[in-house]
């Protein structure tokens, strides 16, 4: 078998990889469960439960990355509800772990020769997007009524839109009917709820928005065939694996070139309006503060040691209150780590009322939406074999959650979440006592149950080892 770590070939009589030393043991046993959740995500594939069949999948990737079977199944799962992205991400890691006799490599070759049908589903992904910016951070409780109908309007004119260009993209129908509901256009926001559940037995959003709809009725009834639409792809003599011939994968294999194009456009995007925006800010506030240190000295040529001091404190008080009021600005624009990086460490002694009240009203959010940011990032570094960046993501996600009290249940979930990847880098690492130490951790005081059981079964690992 091939090591789960490294892919080095491990001999049957061998206890450790001869490469990185895991335990092949250890590495049978991942490997049972990884193949144990993904038989049960082709169930649930087959029951048009795709919420469901998702999360299992991931949980089998959790167990072993280089479950093939698992990532390609993925990819066409997050492909039948409209994510492109994902799929086409989901795909080239099957293809960087196996090269060849891989079905991923048959998915991205469709892909590129059907690069229209992509630009359209690429489309609809930024109406999507564009619909969500203008519904994000709106509070329908306080603003004009008005104001309110016009904003949704608009949104409503996106999502129709994205649905038109890429009709499986089941996030901006789910957005769709909870305008509906708003706007008090019930029938309408019920017969978008019903096709949402029809695709998808457990989607979550649907099913509340049937209940609030519905509330005293049963759920609709379910499309179940086990056989579900079955269309090949025009273009490719590609023959599906027992495993994959449901008509659900091959009917949506057409979505995936416009993710190549999205990965690129946001990768442009991301350098160009916040990286270089934020190193060049970062150059001119340092810029600034230098000007204003040497303005400070400069005024007090002829001073006593105590009047210098008081002018650089009273500079240190202005500097850390404009810290605030950017920190303020970049967490109203979304932008949490940013926020999280001049707020953390900030010390408050000193600063003005004002400034101690702005910094009381966004602290916890701030700490509580950048340590997600970052475990989010952490997370899919670590997916994509990126150990380093991972780490680097994870720890800060960890400092800036390391104070999360019992009572704030999220903050503590990133905290231990970010634990336990740190427990399985350290694991991909050789280093036993520090991955046994931080998976005991989240073992014992991981709020989720979930993540308590994964711990507890690296744990059991790591002993046999």
């Amino acid at each position: 078998m091939k090591c789960l770590l490294c892919g080095t070939d491990c001999r049957k009589n061998e206890r450790r990889c001869p490469n990185c030393g895991t335990s092949v043991r250890l590495m049978e046993k991942l490997k049972r469960l990884s193949n144990r959740y993904y038989n049960r995500a082709i169930d649930r594939v087959k029951a048009s439960n795709l919420t469901d069949a998702r999360e299992s999948l991931e949980t089998a990737l959790l167990f072993n990355k280089r479950n093939i079977n698992a990532q390609n199944l993925l990819g066409l799962v997050c492909l039948e509800t409209g994510e492109v992205g994902e799929a086409f991400k989901h795909w080239l890691l099957s293809v960087s772990y196996q090269k060849t006799n891989n079905r991923a490599s048959e998915y991205i070759s469709y892909t590129e020769a059907n690069i229209v049908e992509f630009d359209k589903m690429d489309m609809g992904i930024k109406l999507y997007n564009e619909a969500l910016a203008l519904l994000k951070g709106f509070d329908t409780r306080t603003a004009d009524p008005d104001k309110i109908r016009r904003r949704l309007e608009n949104a409503l004119n996106k999502l129709k839109g994205a649905v038109d260009f890429n009709p499986k993209l089941l996030k901006a129908v789910n957005l769709m009917t909870l305008c509906y509901i708003i706007l008090g256009e019930r029938i309408k926001a019920l017969d978008l709820a019903k096709s949402v559940l029809y695709a998808d037995v457990a989607n979550p959003e649907a099913a509340m928005h049937f209940n609030i709809l519905c509330p005293d009725r049963t759920r609709p009834p379910v499309k179940v065939t086990g056989e579900i639409e079955k269309k090949p792809p025009k273009n490719t003599e590609a023959q599906a694996t027992p495993i994959e011939n449901q008509g659900f994968f091959t009917s949506s294999m057409f979505l995936e070139a416009a993710a190549f194009i999205l990965g690129i456009l946001a990768c442009t995007a991301v350098f160009m309006f916040l990286i270089i925006p934020g190193i060049t800010e970062e150059q001119s506030a340092k810029i600034e503060q230098l000007q204003q240190q040497e303005e400070t000295i400069a005024s007090v040529p002829s001073g006593t040691a105590a009047e210098i001091v008081s002018s650089v404190q009273t500079n240190d008080t202005a500097q850390k209150e404009a810290d605030i009021a950017k920190a303020k600005q970049l967490f109203d624009s979304y932008y949490y780590i940013d926020a999280c990086e001049l707020l953390a460490d900030l010390d408050t002694k000193g600063i003005s009322a004002e400034s101690k009240a702005v910094y009381d009203s966004i602290i916890d959010d701030v700490l509580r939406n950048g340590s997600a940011a970052l475990l989010d990032l952490g997370q899919r570094a670590y997916n994509e074999g990126e150990t380093e960046n991972a780490k680097s993501f994870l720890t800060k996600a960890l400092t800036y959650s390391e104070n999360a009290s019992e009572e704030d249940e999220e903050l503590l979930k990133t905290k231990y979440t970010a634990e336990f990847y740190l427990a399985r880098i350290a694991m991909d690492k050789g280093e036993t006592l520090e991955a046994a130490t931080l998976f005991n951790n989240v073992k014992t005081n991981h709020p989720d149950k979930k993540y308590q059981n994964y711990a507890e079964s690296y744990l059991s690992g790591l002993k046999e080892d």
